[in-house]
């Protein structure tokens, strides 16, 4: 096999030695790159035929929330990287952080300090705060529905696009060993881009969730048919999500592929299953609480900001749970390409 790093985003690959010379397209970023030559040949007999991803690294065994050992590196593979790094930035092509997967304290205080670093504050401040003020203004300047009413739908709109995409930078950053949330925009992305990486992550909540909410919610009815909707969506919903952020592909929306992959990771994804739902009852409990109303009179706004901002850092931590389930069951899902 040749392992080697995608000229366009540093993503690690393997592919067969078979297909050494030829042009192919990145899995990650889709760019156009051309596979090297090996330095040594092997058999290629039964190998196979596309590229595969190999980052994020390999976890080792144990449960969810167990602190990784650090990878032993094979002499002068630190130099190597470095030296491929240096080429990297020397030819304007930014390179992602090498993460260890190392927390900095125990596993359920790391987890929930996530969201603090510099760019997931500044991701929060914008996605759970200003979408709020624009609102506000509305109601309190004179004329500023008329004036600021499309303006402000477009922002929204924006803002929107950039959480979605965001959440899923968190996920994946998560699933390559990152423990704090990533820097937000690493170069510009477009607004495409952004439309793109939501449209699947929409998808993947109109098959998993949206008939729950339709049929109990819109409909009002409870009852077997509602109790296995909603069974549906715990089950398949998270693994759903992370499986569309990693694959990126639309057969993260087959369930017979979800379903083999919650077999081979049960107990871990049992795990995954209970911190979603402690995660859940945070995300509605304490916004609600913080932004509940006297009766007849508006919550004031010193108590709604702090519900969008903690229904936001929830999510986020939820995105960093999501994508460390895959660096410690990456070997058991089996979903390079």
């Amino acid at each position: 096999m040749i392992e080697f790093r995608c000229q366009h985003c540093s993503q690690k690959l393997r592919i067969a030695e078979s297909h050494a010379g030829r042009q192919s397209r990145c899995p990650r970023c889709k760019g156009t790159i051309t596979i090297p030559q090996a330095a040594t040949p092997e058999p290629v007999g039964g190998e196979e035929e596309q590229l595969r991803l190999i980052d994020p690294p390999k976890p080792l065994e144990g449960a969810l929330l167990d602190l990784p050992a650090h990878r032993r590196t094979a002499p002068g593979e630190t130099d190597a990287h470095e030296q491929e790094r240096t080429l990297l930035t020397s030819l304007g092509i930014e390179t992602p952080p090498e993460h260890t997967g190392e927390r900095r304290f125990s596993a359920p205080l790391d987890i929930l300090l996530y969201p603090t670093s510099g760019a997931g504050l500044v991701a929060i401040a914008v996605i759970g705060g200003l979408p709020l003020l624009l609102g506000l203004a509305v109601q309190l300047i004179p004329f500023a529905g008329a004036l600021l009413g499309l303006p402000c739908l477009l922002v929204n709109i924006a803002i929107g696009l950039y959480a979605g995409w965001y959440f899923a930078e968190c996920v994946y950053d998560s699933a390559r060993g990152g423990t704090r949330a990533p820097v937000a925009f690493g170069g510009l992305v477009g607004l495409g881009e952004m439309w793109s990486r939501v449209i699947y992550l929409l998808a993947v909540y109109i098959i998993y969730v949206l008939p729950a909410v339709i049929y109990g919610g819109i409909l009002g009815r409870i009852d077997a048919i509602f109790w296995g909707l909603l069974a549906w969506a715990i089950v398949f919903f998270p693994i759903g999500l992370l499986a569309m952020v990693i694959l990126d592909s639309v057969s993260a929306l087959n369930p017979f592929l979800l379903l083999v992959s919650i077999f081979r990771t049960f107990f871990g994804y049992l795990g995954l299953l209970v911190l979603t739902a402690i995660l859940a009852g945070l995300f509605w409990i304490i916004p609600g609480y913080l932004a509940r109303p006297e009766e007849g009179q508006p919550a004031p706004l010193w108590l709604v900001l702090p519900g969008f901002a903690t229904t936001t850092y929830v999510t986020f931590v939820f995105a960093h749970v999501l994508g460390r389930f895959y660096w410690r069951q990456a070997d058991r899902l089996d979903w390079g390409l």
